[in-house]
């Protein structure tokens, strides 16, 4: 429970994990806006900042912090915790099938974010050397590269090291956003008439044919919208709403509208307004601030598509890869290796190709004003499957948040040729690998469940053979109720007959965590053979020797005496490609091998692990 004394210090730590990406929007979103509008007229910078305001106070504001962020998987937040909550993935029927693939587009489209966000972010920071060091300006592109390539390389050290200070780095950031308007307002009070929404509409309709121009610019100042649901398990709503309504969304109003007032008062501010607000010498400071207010924006995001890839991994989404634990402290804080790499090559190609914010601004908005669509999507399903709203209400709801989500989308996706382009093709290829790891697995587990024998019918037999080895051995099943491949491959090929064996299961369930009194079940099936099954959340860490050790004490079983034998399949690549199901079945074959093992997964120790190979036919057969 939170009392007076941990409010004030969770709500500062939110504003560094949860509102780094929009924070950060104020570096380039009103320049690229107020560029998009027909002229710098007084009546073209007020519909702008009107547009940009309103933005805000209706997607993140009402949508995201008013309704979307009340829906919760047991505190978790983000798209795959809605399809989670909504059990899709173990739901046969047809709309069911439809939301899972709506769930796989939203959690694609952020892992392009990933690589988006911080080569706009620290490019937009950096750029900043215009002003505060002309002569550097032509490293701008080499600079951010190196601030990237540093970034990517820190963060095996994990969040949690650097984690304090996020929080009250971007407190300073958000008071000076504040300080930064407020100081332009005050010479130009004008500005603040922006507030009435008919000025945004008069912009829009006086130049219908630049109206998606503009909405597209003006969805860069709610880009980091996304964050505050996938974010939502670290904080909880009360806190994440104190951050947004006290500190975030007043400094960012501030902010917009006094880069704004300087425009208005002078045309050729709108070079770089941000930069501009701030007197000569204070500039190189800023630039600094920003550079590091970028860097915890860019932290964010990356943290989130490590929990996002867990959590696909976890729930069957995505092929399993190696994790590391950067903390014992938050099980949500983890590093992914390989992933990292990707996301460093990607984000720094990203920026060596496009070489300015201005050009990679267009890439940027597609990705998340799809994502938001998707979140839009399974909030109005939940809240109609879990029966918390009636139908009516559900969708009178759904058709409003559409209405303002497709006012962002449509518009965006008239920059695919000049930027649209890269999230898509991320989120496409991230879409193949997930479809075709589920394609695979699902032909994988049918296959091996045609031939599989049941373990409590086969318990008799092993009671009644000759042990062979005297070793206590654990196998690992996929189901937990057949015989496990590894333990009739060893029984059939060199007869070997246990005195002990423990089959052990291992599911990952629909909810983040589970209980400890809740995560084991023990099961005598005869006297040498007994069955455990292990109960996860899907963001829980899974050290299996540890969890069952207390329960092979009870079975009267060394926990340091026993062998672990996990069985792994070995599909075969498909001689020719004659079909969409060959070449998901290739990309699968490619992805398993490529995949982590379970000895890695759930912390065997590798010196007692022992791996039992068998070969599965092109299509699972």
């Amino acid at each position: 429970m939170q009392t007076s004394k941990t409010r004030l210090p969770l709500t500062v730590a939110a504003l560094g994990i949860v509102f780094g990406d929009i924070g950060t929007s104020p570096l380039y979103a009103f320049r690229e806006a107020a560029t998009a509008a027909p002229d710098l007229a007084i009546a073209s910078i007020l519909g702008v900042l009107s547009l940009v305001v309103w933005a805000i106070v209706l997607s993140v504001g009402v949508k995201y912090v008013g309704l979307v962020l009340r829906l919760d998987n047991d505190g978790e937040g983000g798209v795959l915790a809605l399809a989670n909550l909504l059990k899709l993935n173990r739901r046969e029927d047809n709309p069911s099938r439809w939301l899972v693939i709506v769930a796989l587009v939203g959690a694609a489209m952020l892992f392009g974010d990933g690589v988006i966000t911080p080569a706009i972010s620290v490019l937009s920071a950096i750029e900043g050397l215009e002003f505060a060091a002309p002569s550097l300006t032509p490293y701008v592109v080499p600079l951010t590269v190196a601030v990237l390539a540093g970034f990517f390389l820190s963060q095996r050290a994990g969040t949690h090291r650097i984690g304090a200070l996020f929080g009250p780095v971007m407190l300073v950031w958000f008071a000076v956003l504040a300080v930064l308007g407020l100081v332009a307002i005050a010479g130009n009070p004008h500005v603040l008439v922006a507030l009435d929404p008919r000025h945004g509409l008069a912009l829009l309709s006086s130049d219908p044919a630049r109206a998606g121009i503009i909405l597209a610019a003006v969805f860069l100042a709610i880009t980091g919208g996304e964050a505050l649901y996938a974010d939502l398990g670290q904080f909880g709503r009360p806190v994440i709403a104190r951050a947004w309504f006290f500190v975030a969304m007043p400094a960012l109003v501030l902010n917009y509208f006094g880069q704004g007032a300087l425009v208005l008062a002078d045309h050729d501010a709108l070079r770089n307004p941000f930069y501009l607000l701030a007197p000569g010498w204070m500039q190189l400071p800023l630039l600094l601030l920003a550079t590091l207010a970028t860097v915890i924006a860019s932290q964010a995001v990356v943290t989130g598509v490590f929990s996002l890839a867990k959590q696909a991994m976890e729930t069957g989404f995505l092929m399993p890869v190696s994790i590391t634990h950067t903390t014992d402290q938050n099980e949500s804080h983890v590093y992914i290796g390989s992933l990292n790499v990707l996301l460093a090559v990607l984000s720094i190609a990203t920026v060596i190709g496009f070489r300015s914010s201005d050009a990679l601004a267009d890439a940027y908005g597609l990705a998340v004003a799809t994502a938001m669509i998707t979140t839009t999507i399974l909030f109005v399903a939940a809240q109609i499957m879990l029966r918390r709203w009636s139908r009516s209400a559900a969708i009178a709801v759904g058709v409003a948040l559409l209405a303002l989500d497709l006012a962002f989308f449509l518009p965006n996706t008239s920059k695919f040729e000049t930027g649209g382009w890269l999230p898509v093709s991320l989120a496409a290829v991230v879409l193949l690998v997930m479809s075709a790891w589920r394609f695979g697995t699902g032909r994988t587990i049918t296959a091996l469940d045609e031939r599989a024998r049941d373990l409590a019918d086969e318990a008799a037999l092993f009671d009644a053979a000759t042990p062979t080895l005297e070793r206590p051995v654990a196998f690992l099943s996929r189901s937990g109720t057949a015989v496990p491949v590894a333990l009739a491959r060893l029984n059939e090929q060199i007869g070997a007959v246990f005195a002990r064996a423990v089959v052990v299961s291992v599911r990952v369930m629909g909810r983040p965590r589970i209980p400890a009194v809740e995560q084991i079940t023990v099961e005598r099936l005869g006297a040498r053979v007994a069955r455990i099954e292990l109960r996860f959340g899907y963001m829980q860490i899974v050290d299996l020797p540890a969890t069952i050790a207390p329960a092979l004490h009870d079975l009267g079983i060394d926990p340091a005496a026993v062998v672990y034998v996990t069985g792994t399949e070995r599909p075969l690549m498909p001689v020719r490609i004659r079909s969409p199901d060959d070449v998901l079945w290739a990309i699968f074959v490619v992805l398993q091998r490529n995949g982590a093992r379970p000895a890695d997964r759930f912390a065997l120790p590798p010196e007692r692990t022992l791996e039992v190979g068998y070969r599965i036919a092109p299509g699972g057969g």
